[in-house]
């Protein structure tokens, strides 16, 4: 489960494939996440209770931490 706790790697799924692959947490609020996603700074926001984010028309959902 994804915390403010969490350190290290986090699991991010693409929405569109359905894909999970492994990001780097580079930082964190009360209200985002920031990730490194292969080289690519996503930041998460919540939304309905899910951390979001999109880059380049792809949305991304943070999985676990």
């Amino acid at each position: 489960m994804l915390t403010h706790g969490s350190h290290g790697t986090v699991i991010v799924r693409n929405n569109e494939s359905g894909a999970l692959t492994q990001a780097i947490l580079i930082g964190k609020s009360s209200k985002k996440f920031d990730v490194s996603l292969k080289g690519v700074p996503l930041t998460f926001r919540r939304v309905n209770n899910r951390y979001v984010s999109t880059y380049s028309d792809l949305s991304f959902e943070l999985v676990s931490g």
